[in-house]
């Protein structure tokens, strides 16, 4: 998605929407943002939430005390964000940049970047340039989360050709998953079947490993590089549902 033509990219998003961000997820992040931030082990300062979309995580940090700069490339995203965050009477900065560019020199407490929004560009390059943007982002003792689908834990779910599921909206939603490239990348595919009208997903994305990861993180500037099964703290073993690595400058 994030190498797409950007009119393309605003109209999957807003296709999309319904299905991705469901009641039920905008309700989970107030939990998992209170997980984040006992992960990071900050209580107070400012956050960057790199790939906000609609805010479903940045406003619930606001919400815990947290000055928060949301950052994504999608207009549509961000118009539900400032939406959201008006209804919930508090104050988030939001920004309309490419996470390739976004950098403010040591301006930040922790950074996050949470849901695999780290892997989609085609080039490798264009991730490492991303966390290095992050470490700079960073004052010297700050915090850098990620969390996404880690290369392990997508193997322990394998084959991932989902039963078709009832969306809210009424909609139907069949998922497959694909491993190219040596286990490099996945492709996602989604049909997603409204009013009669059927209409295909395509996207792909980097898989890290953990060892993968934790040695990016540590080559853009990152120590210390603690790993994760989940937000709530879990190990990075069997039956972890997510990767979550979290690293100190």
């Amino acid at each position: 998605m994030a190498d797409q033509d950007q009119d393309e990219d605003e109209g999957f998003w807003e296709r999309v929407y319904p299905v991705m961000f469901s009641p039920d997820r905008f309700e989970g992040a107030f939990e998992e943002a209170e997980q984040l931030l006992e992960l990071a082990g900050v209580k107070g300062g400012r956050l960057l939430d790199l790939c906000c979309g609609p805010g479903r995580h940045a406003i619930p940090l606001a919400q815990a005390g947290m000055q928060v700069t949301g950052v994504d490339l999608s207009e549509y995203l961000l118009n539900e964000a400032r939406a959201r965050a008006d209804q919930a009477k508090v104050a988030v900065e939001w920004v309309r940049e490419d996470m390739r560019k976004f950098v403010e020199p040591r301006a930040f407490d922790v950074v996050v970047n949470l849901a695999t929004s780290f892997g989609y560009f085609a080039v490798q390059a264009d991730d490492m340039r991303v966390l290095k943007n992050m470490v700079e982002s960073i004052h010297d003792d700050g915090v850098v989360l990620l969390h996404m689908v880690g290369k392990e834990a997508l193997a322990e779910r394998l084959p991932l050709n989902r039963q078709p599921t009832r969306e809210r909206d009424g909609s139907l939603l069949i998922q497959r998953v694909e491993i190219l490239d040596d286990w490099c990348r996945a492709r996602s595919e989604w049909l997603l079947i409204r009013d009669e009208r059927a209409q295909r997903f395509v996207f792909e994305h980097t898989l890290y490993s953990g060892r993968e990861l934790r040695e990016l993180m540590n080559w853009a500037g990152l120590s210390d590089v603690q790993l994760y099964g989940g937000l709530d703290g879990r190990p990075y073993g069997p039956g972890a549902e997510a990767l979550v690595a979290v690293g100190r400058k």
